[in-house]
């Protein structure tokens, strides 16, 4: 028997230029990720092009950057998101990634923030920040919470 899905989000790919994915830049990107998201690094052994693979804890989801060229730019708020279990859990994000950012003017956050939106059934607040660091594009963690 086959289990059938829906198709859902796999991996994101972007190119990033090839400096920023020496061994030094490898490193650090690592080491953000690693400690703010709980990133890790992916075996890329069988992939062209020596890409840094960052899986993100869950079951075939990753982050895959590319060593370019001509590497990807975008503006500020170009991003792709991660859904988090409890506004607790974003909080705790960001205060890593706010630590992080004492010591490195490179990391750009933009702090929590709340709204609520309608649904068909329920009221939700969904509450959201972004994190970026190196990457061309930002990180944004959403909470959404059932309301009414």
């Amino acid at each position: 028997m086959t289990d059938t899905f829906p198709p859902r989000l796999n991996h994101v790919a972007f190119s990033m230029d090839r400096s920023r994915l020496d061994d030094a830049g490898r490193a650090e990107i690592l080491d953000f990720y690693g400690d703010v998201f709980g990133w890790t690094e992916g075996d890329n052994s069988m992939e062209q092009g020596d890409p840094l693979i960052l899986y993100t804890g869950e079951f075939a989801q990753f982050v895959y950057l590319l060593p370019s060229d001509e590497p990807l730019v975008c503006p500020r708020l170009d991003h792709f998101g991660f859904q988090v279990a409890t506004r607790a859990e974003l909080e705790a994000i960001v205060d890593r990634a706010k630590a992080r950012q004492a010591r490195d003017d490179r990391v750009d956050i933009i702090d929590v923030k709340s709204r609520l939106t309608h649904g068909e059934a329920s009221e939700y607040e969904l509450t959201s920040a972004y994190i970026g660091f190196v990457l061309p594009f930002m990180v944004e963690l959403q909470h959404i919470g059932r309301r009414s």
